[in-house]
This record gives structure tokens, C-alpha cells and sequence, in this order.
């Protein structure tokens, strides 16, 4: 069912129709451009067919009639379909239209009903429980292990098996068993690609399961690196950075569909996102980034110890002779050192966009709202400060989704490790 909400920019007082296909279960967060001024149009969508409503700021709503005959219509991207309050359907299955995305030649019914399922129950999950996933974290932070154990067994147990299991009293477990929830949470809802293709064969599989039996390595290692790697502090951030992608999900909803498409993919202007402004993301890109940056050194220094039984022996990798030079290497540099390591810079690719990243941090962007184009100047060269690169909105979206599933990983990287030195 197709809703019209016929509107005057307050900024230019240019008219415009925006068109929205709903129903979508969960209160939609919209940012669109006015297609006159380019301001900034941002409000929240209701959709609970048939009571649709749509808030925006900087906007008054005006009546049809008071539209111009050569009006120009805005649609809220178009369509996902999802499983709504509605009778209106479409295609083999029971599915209605969502205004987010246009995926129909992209994803196959079968697919979008899949993630259907999945991201329901996960939303419902994700409401019921990510107070009590936040409350763990402040706990584990204030070294209160014994609650952090009797509070993710009180809330999730049911939902873990592991979690019924007896627990020393240890910040070892503390890691485990926040690793363990976070899984949970967030696995349920991506591809199940995800974690065999990524995290079990880029990074497990070639790092710590091949010491894992070796406690005494497990153990120094532990110690060595917290030097260049405050570990209960990065894994705090990388906490509180989980905590608020799960709450932000209803707005990566077309991303995380996407992602049923594959994990490699670069998403150009053929689609359209309006459940995020280049704002609302670049916080989330900047923090995720600089945390997985810092963290490579884990991996690093466990690759290294795999190959030399050294975590401090590069070997032949030029321009890189330790750790300490390591860490107090640029991005860019470090990114230079993964490329020597095969399956890290396969895990690291598109992770760590340096010139990207550069270009947000010194505010050398430009975002232009109605095209939805993300411009960025990446270079500090005079010759070359002029010149510009663009990615769309969504495949910026997409790019700060892989970087917090990457901080998941890390996550369970440092559960694993924790819980193999005790086990």
C-alpha cells in the first residue's frame, strides 16, 4: 500500500510528495534531502499499516492540491519486502512492501523471507534482553565478576547451554561469558556465512587455534601484550560499540539484508538508503575503526608466535623488525605489514579504508544529501587536495557494518583466548 505525504520544505518553501510503500513492524528513523536546497529532512516513520505516519523536521505538511503539477516525488528508498501487519502481498510468499530498499532483483523471496524470520525474532530478543547485556558490561567493568556470572545465568542461560555450566569466580570467565551472549545476539540475525567464512577461517583457524593448548603462551601473551593492547579496556569499548549497533538495527535493517548477498560486495547508486544520514554513521565508522586498527596487533602477535613460536619475530617483513614498532606505526603503515600475512589482509581489506578514514577525521568530506553521495579529499598533498572520491551512503553503511561485525569478532577472539587459559 502505497502512502503519499505531500510537503513544503521550511528552509526554501519548495513543495515536494514523498511516497511511501509500507508497513514495517518497527518505528523507521528517515533522513532525506530536500531536492531544491539539499537541507537536511530527518524524522521517524510509523509503520503499523493501515496507521502510517510519517514526522519530519523542517518540514510542514500541506495539503495535495497545493502540490505543482511537475511535483517532485521522493520515495522512501522503496521497497524491502518483510513480513508486515498488512493483507497487501506480494510474491510466492506472504510478504508486503517496506519503504527502505529496492532488493526485488537483487535478493530472491526465498532469501528476504529467511532474514524475515531471523531479524523478527532477533528484534524481539533485542528488546526483551540488551538492558540486561548492558548492565553485564557495567558490571564486568567494575570487576564485579561473581555478578556478571550470576546475571548472565538469571537472564540468558536458557538461551546458551554453556551459561548452566559452574563458573569460577574470574575475570577469564567474565571475558567467556560476555563473548558467548554477544554471539548469541548477533550471530542470530547475519548469514551464517559470517562467522565460518571470516572469523573461523581468517582469523581462528591460521592464530589462536594453533597455540590454543599452549596455556604457558596463552598466558604470556596475555601479559606481553597488554602493553601495547589494554585488553579489558578494548574489550569494554568494544562492548559498548555492540551494545549500540544492536539498538541502532531497525536502521540497518537494508544493509543487513544486503549481506545475505555476500560479503564482498560494494554497493554503488542503484540503491537507495534513507534509514541514515552520513551524520548519524561516521561516529560509529570513526570509533569501530580506530578499536580494530589498534587491535590488529592481537592478531599479528599471534601469527607471529604460530609461525616463530616469537610473537616479536616479523621475520623478513621490511620496514617492521617488532611489536613496539608496530604499535607505533600509522594506520596506513600497519596496513602495509598486514599485507604480508595472507589471511589477514584478505579479513583487513575493506576494513581499514585509510584514506577514507583521514578524510572523516579531518573533516575533508562533503556529504551530499539529496544524491547521497559520501565526497571525501583523501589526500594531503597540495598537488592533490583538490582531487575527491566518492562512495555512496549505503556502501558507507555497509562498510561500518563489517567493522562492527569485526569487533564482534574481536570479541570472541578475546572470550576464546580467556577461556582457553583456564580451561
Amino acid at each position: 500500500m502505497t502512502f503519499r505525504f505531500p510537503i513544503e520544505c521550511n528552509i526554501c518553501k519548495y513543495k515536494s510528495l514523498i511516497k511511501v510503500q509500507a508497513g514495517y513492524l518497527e518505528v523507521g528513523q528517515v533522513s532525506i534531502g530536500c531536492p531544491n536546497c539539499g537541507s537536511l529532512l530527518k524524522g521517524e516513520l510509523t509503520q503499523i499499516p493501515p496507521n502510517v505516519n510519517l514526522k519530519l523536521e523542517n518540514t510542514t505538511n500541506i495539503l495535495s492540491e497545493d502540490l505543482p503539477e511537475d511535483v517532485t516525488i521522493i520515495p522512501i528508498s522503496t521497497e524491502l519486502p518483510i513480513p508486515k501487519q498488512s493483507t497487501i502481498s506480494i510474491g510466492p510468499t506472504d510478504l508486503t512492501l517496506n519503504p527502505y530498499l529496492a532488493l526485488s532483483e537483487t535478493i530472491s523471496y526465498e532469501i528476504i523471507a529467511k532474514f524475515r524470520d531471523k531479524y523478527l525474532d532477533f528484534a524481539k530478543f533485542r528488546d526483551e534482553n540488551i538492558g540486561y547485556l548492558e548492565n553485564i558490561i557495567k558490571l564486568f567493568q567494575k570487576e564485579k565478576y561473581d555478578l556478571v556470572i550470576n546475571e548472565a545465568k538469571k537472564h540468558f542461560s536458557k538461551h546458551i547451554p554453556i551459561l548452566e555450566n559452574e563458573f569460577e569466580i574470574k575475570i577469564e570467565n567474565g571475558y567467556y561469558i560476555i563473548s558467548e551472549i554477544f554471539k548469541f545476539f548477533i550471530l542470530n540475525v547475519i548469514p551464517s556465512g559470517y562467522e565460518h567464512n571470516y572469523t573461523t577461517s581468517l582469523l581462528f583457524r591460521k592464530t589462536i587455534n594453533n597455540i590454543q593448548r599452549d596455556k604457558t603462551a596463552l598466558k604470556e601473551l596475555k601479559s606481553d601484550l597488554n602493553s601495547y593492547f589494554d585488553i579489558k579496556r578494548g574489550f569494554i569499548i568494544a562492548g559498548e560499540l555492540l551494545v549500540s549497533f544492536i539498538k541502532k538495527t531497525p536502521s540497518f535493517v537494508p544493509v543487513i539484508a544486503l549481506s545475505y548477498t555476500g560479503f564482498d560486495k560494494i554497493f554503488n547508486d542503484e540503491f537507495g538508503l534513507t534509514t541514515f544520514s552520513f551524520d548519524d554513521l561516521k561516529d560509529s565508522y570513526k570509533d569501530a575503526f580506530e578499536l580494530i586498527a589498534r587491535s590488529s596487533i592481537l592478531f599479528i602477535s599471534f601469527t607471529n608466535y604460530s609461525k616463530q613460536k616469537d610473537f616479536n619475530n616479523f621475520s623478513s617483513i621490511p620496514n617492521c623488525n617488532s611489536l613496539e614498532q608496530y604499535h607505533s606505526m600509522s594506520n596506513g603503515n600497519k596496513k602495509e605489514v598486514i599485507s604480508h600475512y595472507p589471511y589477514l589482509v584478505k579479513y583487513y581489506r575493506f576494513l581499514l579504508d585509510n584514506q577514507l578514514r583521514n578524510a572523516i577525521g579531518h573533516v575533508n568530506t562533503e556529504y551530499l544529501i539529496h544524491e547521497q553521495i559520501v565526497r571525501y579529499y583523501p589526500y594531503t598533498n597540495l598537488r592533490k587536495q583538490n582531487i575527491y572520491k566518492e562512495k555512496t551512503l549505503i556502501d558507507f553503511a555497509y562498510h561500518t557494518y563489517l567493522l562492527h561485525l569485526s569487533v564482534l569478532d574481536l570479541v570472541s577472539f578475546i572470550g576464546k583466548w580467556n577461556y582457553r587459559i583456564i580451561k
